[in-house]
């Protein structure tokens, strides 16, 4: 690139090319999950799910009854489904949010959350044409398609696997990534979504991420890009301006993959006790917060960034809208409302719709995806922002484009999912 140029808008041309074309690329966390539409729609008359735990509740929270052993038991044997808290107790997944202000551009955040940019072709003629689609469907939560798969190292069933990168650079190696696990036998990520797995080796401390992994035909798995991230740690890396070797993750926000995930066992209980993870259609292009280290968002910049926290407004209630959900789905709702007001959630990604997340191949006696559908944006509040944070950083960006550390950009670029 000329570093050199005197064209003012040159960068900005370049740039809005890079959105474009980023915008036919399916995004991490869910442009292919039929828009989050499936399952039934749980749209009748309410009789819980208010966001409340009744005071049985409350008496039986952490206790596992047999029909919820029976829906847990349900949820595939492959993945982590008993969930909990992960990292240090001052981490922003185990902070509440219950005094925090409300940032006074909160509204037109949230809004702007709902835009998605899409093309489209234009009959008779060449190229095509960028269109805006305001996202209107409710909450879903994601338990297969970009769903990660999470698993747990070691145990009975497990076999020693070899994993091996299909690239030069694989990502940071403070902690070290490995060259071989015992995971489950047939744990197998699914390529189709980004190949998302996680692997939580408790006795060492390290939870490994892992992105576009995929199982080879000698049973090996390979993967793109790796990240791995103690237990007992914050939860999140410095922003790409203080260390660009660090912050890229499987994540467009560099966010871990297993935080913020609804385990069947905890929601089937009824009590969640961390922040959740959460994708908006219209991420914030370039612009983000801390935890987020980096950014995928292709959207306007003064939408929601990566790394805002949200919670749900006091006074929505299941009650005013027609929900009527039963057994352990109905206590899974309950559960993730409450988590919802009392931790919030956590922007990690973009996706078709808002999106929250919970282990591959959790039962749909569980969460079926369309608990929350009741819920839009327009129900949340964003907490107030904290220092704003660019991807690529300002110093890296000239009036040529971005530019600067290239390395770390193209890795960023390839772990947000942008070819």
């Amino acid at each position: 690139m000329n570093m050199g140029s005197s064209n003012p808008g040159r960068w900005l041309a370049i740039f809005s090319l890079v959105a474009l074309l980023s915008v036919g690329v399916a995004a991490c966390g869910g442009d292919n999950n039929n828009d989050g539409n499936s399952g039934d729609n749980a749209s009748q008359n309410a009789t819980g799910a208010t966001g409340e735990q009744t005071n049985t509740e409350q008496a039986t929270a952490g206790q596992t009854s047999s029909e919820t052993a029976n829906a847990v038991s349900q949820s595939d044997s492959n993945s982590i489904v008993a969930g909990g808290r992960v990292f240090a107790d001052n981490s922003p997944w185990n902070t509440e949010v219950d005094g925090l202000a409300v940032d006074t551009d909160s509204n037109r955040m949230l809004d702007l959350a709902t835009e998605r940019l899409a093309v489209r072709e234009q009959p008779g003629q060449q190229g095509i044409q960028t269109i805006i689609r305001r996202v209107t469907k409710g909450l879903f939560i994601n338990t297969e398609a970009w769903a990660p798969l999470i698993v747990e190292a070691g145990g009975d069933g497990a076999e020693v696997t070899e994993f091996v990168c299909r690239q030069q650079k694989c990502g940071s190696t403070d902690p070290k990534l490995p060259a071989s696990l015992p995971i489950p036998a047939n744990a197998t990520p699914d390529p189709r979504y980004d190949g998302w797995l996680s692997v939580i080796d408790s006795g060492a401390g390290i939870g490994y991420d892992f992105w576009r992994a995929r199982r080879q035909t000698d049973n090996s798995i390979s993967y793109q890009y790796g990240k791995a991230w103690t237990l007992d740690g914050p939860g999140f890396s410095k922003p790409i301006v203080e260390n660009p070797d660090r912050a890229v993750g499987a994540r467009g926000s560099g966010l871990p993959l297993f935080a913020g995930v609804i385990g069947a066992e905890e929601a089937a209980q009824g009590r969640i006790n961390h922040a959740l993870a959460i994708a908006v259609p219209g991420l914030a292009r370039r612009n983000f917060v801390q935890p987020a280290s980096v950014t995928d968002g292709i959207g306007n910049p003064n939408s929601l960034p990566a790394g805002a926290r949200i919670r749900l407004k006091a006074n929505v209630s299941a009650e005013d809208r027609d929900v009527n959900l039963r057994g352990a789905r109905r206590r899974s709702a309950e559960s993730i409302l409450v988590a919802l007001r009392q931790y919030g959630a956590i922007v990690v990604d973009r996706a078709a719709v808002p999106t929250l997340y919970s282990p591959r191949g959790t039962s749909e006696a569980v969460i079926n995806g369309s608990e929350l559908s009741w819920l839009t944006l327009d129900d949340f509040e964003v907490m107030e922002l904290p220092t704003l944070y660019q991807d690529p950083p300002l110093g890296q960006v000239n009036l040529d484009g971005p530019g600067g550390n290239s390395e770390s950009e193209s890795d960023a670029n390839a772990a947000a999912g942008s070819e």
